[in-house]
């Protein structure tokens, strides 16, 4: 069944009722009335103390300014040990795959998260604490993911997760608990149905949308396109899969069908040579792409040493990643694209410039290239904005006060991908085709000019 972004299930929203609280659009009105009136009082006491010209009342004025002033830090927001607050930290998480199969796309991600919070511990932390990002390996492996899980919201909670390599089997310790997830590194349908988990990567279904757009604008027409989808074997592949076939088939390209890669032991060899065939029996002319960086440069390396350099590739973020290029064949820089939701740092945005700085002359600064990097500084960036709107708003820092900041207002990204806005939904239809430019990877049209092509439809892959 197909449905719309904004469409949550009654019967999740009834198990999450307890553990996530919701908001309306009056929340973000109440704390914009709440922020006019404690202004309008402060100008009003510094009026009278002028007027008195009293010593005490200048005092008294003076120390209402303090009080203003001391709003965000500490003392204002009680501690909260069993959500990750205490005295003088806050903690929020990080599950992923560090060391695993994974990792080469996942690790930009963790480098850029931790980057984030060391720019954010430079400028005095958040709220007068020291922000701490607590790391767990899973090595994409579903057990240790909910080992992983039990740990960091029950021996040692966390105010947040920022990231979440394999979601799909958590998703119900989600609902359940109700802890915010902020962006995990792939967006598929199950995820839209969990309000908790806020998506700000585009959908399969989305980036299949502009893929396939792209498809059309390189063969001349989408009747033209005759595309097969190669996909590591897995839900989510599959689920790319689905939205590729139909997209192709509503908008009247052709779909030739799917093979898939076994994630552990890859056979780049023989879906070459079966793409090789397609090209000769049925017109191959494009492959639709699910996998990691290090897929991703197995596939375009048999690619080329089999002579399929006539068959370019497109696919999801995994494509969109600076490594397949700086490593793969001088072929890959014409054969290869992929959609993602983030600019690299070293695009022309005002958040992509404070990231170059702060970067400079680090540990991080090699890393900085990446769209993954981006988006794991993106991902702190907005957990620290929600929890001071928690504070503000709620005087608290909790599980349910953070869903609630999360879901009030939208947030601005300083370019570094579309504006975030959480309030009707937690999706971003935010995607762009991206190629390498011979530096970094950039979008080939605007995130604004593929807007039309995106329909917002989802359920392709239940």
């Amino acid at each position: 069944m197909r449905t719309r972004r904004w469409i949550v299930l009654v019967g999740l929203l009834a198990i999450v009722a307890a553990g996530c609280s919701s908001s309306d659009d009056g929340g973000a009105e109440e704390s914009t009335d709440t922020g006019d009136t404690a202004e309008e009082t402060s100008d009003a006491t510094e009026a009278d103390a002028d007027d008195s010209g009293d010593e005490d009342a200048d005092a008294d004025a003076d120390d209402s300014g303090d009080e203003s002033a001391d709003s965000g830090d500490a003392g204002t927001v009680p501690d909260a040990p069993d959500f990750g607050v205490d005295s003088d930290t806050i903690r929020i998480g990080w599950l992923g795959d560090v060391t695993g199969p994974t990792a080469a796309a996942q690790g930009f991600n963790l480098e850029g998260a931790e980057a984030a919070v060391a720019y954010l511990n430079e400028q005095g932390g958040v709220l007068g604490r020291e922000l701490e990002l607590a790391v767990q390996d899973d090595q994409y492996n579903p057990e240790t993911m909910a080992t992983n899980f039990a740990a960091i919201t029950s021996d040692n909670p966390v105010l947040s997760i920022i990231q979440c390599g394999n979601c799909v089997s958590l998703l119900p310790q989600f609902a359940s608990t109700g802890i915010p997830l902020i962006s995990p590194p792939q967006t598929v349908d199950a995820q839209l149905e969990v309000p908790n988990v806020y998506n700000n990567l585009a959908h399969y279904g989305d980036e299949a949308d502009v893929a396939v757009a792209y498809i059309a604008e390189k063969v001349g027409a989408i009747e033209d396109a005759n595309v097969a989808v190669v996909h590591l074997e897995v839900p989510s592949g599959a689920e790319w899969n689905a939205y590729i076939q139909q997209t192709l088939e509503e908008q009247g390209g052709n779909y030739l069908g799917a093979m898939t890669i076994n994630i552990g032991a890859p056979d780049y060899t023989g879906v070459v040579t079966q793409l090789a065939q397609m090209r000769n029996n049925d017109g191959l002319n494009y492959v639709a792409f699910h996998g990691a960086p290090e897929t991703g440069l197995g596939m375009i390396s048999e690619m080329v040493t089999q002579g399929l350099t006539d068959v370019p590739m497109v696919g999801i973020h995994g494509l969109a990643g600076a490594t397949i290029f700086q490593e793969g064949p001088p072929e890959a820089a014409d054969l290869l694209a992929g959609a993602h939701s983030f600019l690299s740092p070293l695009d022309d945005c005002e958040m992509c410039a404070t990231i170059r700085d702060f970067v400079a002359g680090t540990e991080w600064e090699d890393a900085a290239i990446e769209t993954n990097f981006a988006d794991g500084w993106h991902e702190v960036l907005i957990a620290a904005e929600a929890m001071e709107r928690a504070a503000a708003d709620a005087g608290e820092l909790s599980w349910d006060s953070m869903n609630a900041a999360l879901t009030s207002a939208p947030f601005d990204t300083g370019g570094l991908t579309c504006e975030v806005d959480w309030t009707n939904g937690n999706q971003s239809l935010c995607a762009a085709v991206f190629e390498w430019n011979g530096e970094f990877m950039e979008p080939a049209k605007p995130f604004e000019e593929y807007a039309g092509d995106i329909d917002g439809v989802y359920g392709a892959g239940g």
